[in-house]
């Protein structure tokens, strides 16, 4: 565990000396200068860091700082908390809301059903679910490549009802653009991903992720539920007013998964349910796992680098992960990155020769996960960045810092 009291240095003054320090120190100034950007109110911050890097051959690199909600929390105007809960410091066991990362397991999710026969990338989702869908000529493939058209989100948790009503408002979700005609992020999509991964895999999408990805690759403390005990040393996100849900610690900061994942009308979670766009916490051992899976470090792409089962995802598909999937299209994602299948390719890298060769994927709450096909090199990024407010503090000065460092040109 490398958990320690943050220093002052800015993110950018980490990234000028990556090239003359080992891995551990740049980590250690990176999760340092996050967590005091956070204290002395700078643009670029977060309560809560952990950074790692993980390479073939050599011990992983972890640092952690920081503590699971701001201290001065209670000072600040305009945020009102209710109860007792107090910061504690974070390591490498403190768990983090993944956000979008969470789209990588549904993913991979998705490749293991597909792998064994029960659908196709490019037949119409229809053909599985009937109706109602958004539109007869959405695939599998447009969903994990947000090119079907859906609107970014939905406001799931203003539709009244249970689940059952909520669940019907993603399947009637009018489209933005015509399947395939255009890239555009889209959390809806992967919401309809995961209800058709249940309809196929017969069970909660949890459950199907557990028994074909988290627990074949150890992944044991990935979760989209925590109990009551790990909610307490979680790294609190947002204090929300819409929906009034107050300081959101140890639950889903997504709204529209959360709209998904509760019962009824009321706030109580539904522990078997999860959300395909966002929800899963994991501790960062997990997350270096999920990268290891990514690289495919194995020829066969069913063990992990470790010598540790894995899911078993045939080849053709797992070269999916890092084929531009838009070229065929003739279109872009407009961005410097380009569109896996349900990954990003060259995300946060500075040069296209490096970014060729490393995928993954970020979350809107500060986390990000890239993997290096080559070598299977693996990097990851875990903060809160919401907290106490989404639009505080941004990371990505270190989420480039991290790249730059891990993924050399």
């Amino acid at each position: 565990m490398d958990a320690h009291h943050p220093g002052t240095v800015p993110a950018a003054a980490a990234a000028d000396d990556m090239d003359d320090s080992d891995d551990t120190v740049i980590l250690r100034r990176l999760a340092d200068s996050l967590v005091a950007g956070a204290r002395d109110g700078a643009p670029e911050g977060a309560s809560a860091a952990v950074a790692a890097i993980r390479r073939p051959g050599r011990p992983d690199a972890i640092a952690a700082a920081g503590t699971t909600l701001l201290p001065d929390l209670r000072d600040l105007p305009g945020i009102a908390v209710a109860g007792d809960r107090a910061p504690l410091p974070v390591d490498t066991g403190t768990l983090f809301d993944l956000a979008s990362v969470t789209k990588v397991v549904t993913t991979l999710t998705a490749l293991t059903l597909a792998g064994d026969g029960l659908f196709d990338l490019d037949a119409p989702v229809r053909e599985v679910l009937g109706d109602p869908v958004p539109h007869p000529a959405i695939t599998p493939r447009h969903l994990l490549t947000h090119t079907a058209g859906l609107p970014s989100t939905l406001p799931l948790h203003r539709v009244p009802g249970g689940p059952a009503a909520r669940r019907d408002a993603v399947r009637r979700a009018q489209l933005v653009t015509a399947p395939g005609t255009a890239h555009a992020y889209s959390c809806t999509g992967f919401i309809l991903l995961g209800l058709l991964l249940e309809h196929l895999g017969g069970a909660p999408l949890p459950e199907l992720a557990r028994t074909r990805v988290l627990d074949p690759a150890r992944m044991h403390r990935t979760a989209w539920h925590l109990s009551p005990a790990d909610r307490e040393r979680a790294a609190a996100t947002e204090v929300q007013t819409d929906p009034p849900r107050g300081l959101v610690q140890g639950e889903v900061h997504d709204e529209a998964a959360w709209g998904l994942m509760r019962r009824g009308d009321g706030a109580a979670p539904d522990p078997t349910a999860g959300s395909g766009n966002a929800g899963l916490f994991a501790p960062v051992a997990d997350v270096l796992a999920l990268g290891t899976l990514l690289s495919g470090a194995s020829p066969t792409g069913t063990v992990r680098a470790d010598g540790a089962p894995g899911p078993a995802i045939p080849a053709a598909l797992r070269r999916e992960l890092a084929t531009d999937q838009l070229m065929p299209l003739g279109i872009t994602t407009g961005e410097p990155w380009r569109q896996g299948l349900g990954t990003r390719i060259g995300q946060d890298l500075p040069t296209a020769a490096a970014g060729a060769r490393v995928i993954g994927h970020s979350g809107f709450t500060g986390t990000t996960v890239l993997a290096d096909l080559r070598d299977g090199t693996v990097a990851v990024l875990l903060t809160n960045r919401v907290h106490p407010h989404r639009d505080r503090f941004s990371v990505m000065a270190a989420r480039r810092a991290l790249a730059a460092r891990a993924f050399p040109a």
